[in-house]
């Protein structure tokens, strides 16, 4: 049995139980045993409550020991404090114990050791997988929060280089005809990123080649690592993948590209719509690689880990990358859609062809000056990029309701329709001919029976009378050619009209006639304009079916306001407006906006056959009035002027 410390330092170094370890002795009153690349410091319980003795223990060879035995008697072991000493993992062996024990002791610590290590090296990957899928699944969302693919595509490659840390990247795109295959295709060059040099390269496309590294990689669809280009033969048959390096770019530019990873992006079919090509692999991704030193110091192949990751990105790119293509592709047949919307507005009314167009230009503009503003009562107004849309959409189709509106009265020239205005001078042209029969009839009985008439009665008087009423009726037909046009009537037109309608004449067939129906004389006695009070509020109703027909396209969140915006472009602040009057705070400022632009472009646009256009200074003046008056926003309307934006349409 060992009984004492000395006793355990003399059989740990001769007792055939203790051979395997390698033992070190500190002094006499310590012993560090090694097993692997595990060890045990052994002290004397003497030396334990030592604190300077122990510190030189802990602090020299032996500050990487995991665990430290205090040594001793029972009796001993049981007077002193716990081991609480340093920050390692503290044990009592206590004696007498038998060589066989300690060996089993010293045995079980090991395995301790081992175990601890062993679930240190498990938390640490746990750990480390942890925060790995952490960043996939950011990577994840950031690539697919992004819609513009010109920014995705410089995101993708900007990922791409951080994961593996590549001083520099290219990213291209596969553009396949339909029904081709990819060798029908073209690779694009997108966009290059390098730490340590300034590269701008324009984008160029070049043929699908397996002679080139990333054509290669986009027919076989696999990633390709090359440790090092420049260790490549000038026989390209004799490279892997067959595959060369053209020198004279890193020539011209000083850059010398070595190391590189090129992998393929696929969409969620796994066909391959893009490459990520990686070049120089940094020890430090913070250096820069400036002269040759550096590259040699620097650059590292691409490990497997950097594979593994840029193939991860890779694939998080392809699925974000086809989901942006999906989006951009739904946005351009949307867009199509709207301006298809609009040529079937401008169909049916030629005479305003291109008006939506330039209400949206100027609605737009007028916006963007709103978002730049930093005083007034819009200083905190921001458009972000959906409600800019918003508002562009909505000022393409403000007028889509027009369709709704009955072709003859959206068309309406004058303030009778054209077949009306037949109607009268045909029924004009009946009265002269029953004015100039009555006439004939006249003489012809005259001459037939004479003695019905006095002896002095003269054809001459007859004559007059007929002249007197033709001139009447001439008179009465330019009258109502004048009162047709949509122009304010004169003075005392009113009345004149209600005379000629009260005249009337006797038709051979129908019998008596008034001149004008009623339906005419409501038609020519509006007061301006061409259009009666029920046709203007058809005309006015285009605003409802506007909102109507735009509520049932589902324009999802970012665009929901759509038809809100379009159905007030029409109301004024004062409650005056149509289709429902709102007040000030129900109308948002997106249709305070283009009511001033849908103003304008109707007062300046070309001539239309109800109106003349006006000059631009005149628009604004009207403009201003409707400002004066309460209807129209003043400081739109200020910033509309103060911007100019109203010469967009006069350049």
């Amino acid at each position: 049995m060992i009984s004492d410390f000395k006793s355990l330092l003399t059989i740990i170094k001769n007792h055939p139980n203790f051979q395997q370890f390698s033992v070190t002795y500190q002094n006499n009153s310590a012993l560090m045993i090694a097993k692997e690349q595990f060890s045990l410091l052994v002290v004397n319980c003497h030396d334990w409550q030592n604190t300077e003795s122990m510190n030189e223990y802990i602090g020299s060879p032996a500050d990487h020991v995991t665990f430290i035995i205090c040594a001793g008697t029972t009796d001993e072991l049981s007077q002193i404090s716990d081991c609480d000493h340093s920050a390692a993992y503290a044990h009592k062996l206590s004696l007498p114990a038998s060589p066989d024990e300690i060996r089993i002791n010293l045995d079980n610590l090991f395995r301790l050791q081992d175990l601890l290590l062993r679930s240190h090296t498990e938390k640490y990957k746990i750990i480390k997988s942890s925060e790995e899928v952490k960043y996939v699944l950011s990577v994840s969302r950031e690539l697919n929060g992004v819609r513009d693919i010109p920014k995705l595509l410089n995101l993708i490659l900007k990922k791409a280089r951080e994961v593996t840390s590549a001083d520099a990247g290219s990213v291209y795109t596969l553009d396949v005809p339909d029904g081709g295959s990819v060798l029908d295709g073209t690779l694009k060059f997108r966009f290059t990123q390098n730490d340590s040099v300034q590269q701008n390269l324009a984008e160029f496309a070049l043929p699908i080649s397996d002679k080139s590294i990333v054509g290669n990689a986009v027919i076989h669809g696999k990633a390709i690592r090359i440790p090092d280009l420049y260790d490549l033969e000038s026989d390209h048959a004799l490279n892997p993948f067959g595959v060369s390096h053209d020198r004279s770019w890193d020539k011209k530019t000083g850059y010398e590209s070595h190391s590189m990873l090129t992998v393929p992006m696929f969409d969620i079919s796994h066909s391959t719509i893009g490459v990520i090509q990686l070049i120089n692999c940094k020890r430090n991704s913070h250096s820069k690689l400036l002269s040759p030193d550096d590259f040699k110091r620097e650059v590292i192949p691409f490990g497997d880990e950097h594979l593994e990751y840029a193939m991860i990105v890779a694939q998080q790119a392809g699925i974000a990358l086809e989901n942006a293509k999906m989006q951009d592709d739904i946005y351009q047949l949307f867009d199509s859609f709207v301006n298809a919307s609009v040529s079937a507005i401008e169909i049916r009314d030629p005479t305003t062809s291109g008006h939506s167009h330039r209400v949206a230009t100027l609605t737009m503009k007028l916006a963007e000056t709103v978002n730049r503003t930093q005083h007034g009562p819009y200083a905190k107004t921001q458009f972000n990029d959906d409600q800019m849309l918003e508002i562009k959409y909505a000022s393409l189709l403000h007028d889509f309701g027009k369709l709704g509106v009955r072709e003859h009265v959206l068309t309406k020239a004058k303030k009778l329709y054209p077949d009306e205005f037949r109607m009268i001078r045909e029924r004009f042209s009946l009265i002269r001919s029953c004015i100039e029969n009555e006439f004939l009839k006249k003489q012809i009985e005259i001459l037939r029976y004479p003695e019905k008439y006095p002896m002095d009665i003269a054809f001459e008087d007859f004559e007059q009378e007929r002249d007197r009423k033709l001139r009447e009726l001439e008179d009465f037909y330019r009258f109502i050619s004048e009162a047709n046009e949509p122009t304010v009537l004169e003075q005392g037109g009113f009345e004149l009209l209600r005379d000629i309608a009260n005249c009337s004449f006797h038709d051979p067939v129908m019998g008596k006639r008034p001149y004008l129906l009623s339906g005419e004389l409501k038609a020519l006695s509006v007061s301006r304009g061409s259009l009666t009070a029920e046709e203007f509020s058809e005309i006015q109703s285009h605003v409802t079916h506007t909102y109507e027909f735009l509520r049932t396209i589902p324009w999802g969140s970012r665009l929901s306001n759509v038809p809100q915006i379009a159905a007030k472009h029409h109301e004024k602040l004062d409650g005056s407006g149509y289709p429902t009057g709102a007040a000030t705070e129900d109308i948002p400022v997106q249709s305070r906006i283009m009511t001033i632009a849908d103003i304008y472009d109707a007062l300046t646009a070309s001539d239309r056959p109800y109106k003349k256009s006006v000059p631009s200074q005149h628009a604004l003046d009207i403009l201003m009035m409707e400002v004066q008056s309460g209807k129209v926003d003043a400081e739109l309307y200020r910033l509309f002027t103060e911007a100019k934006i109203y010469q967009m349409l006069h350049q």
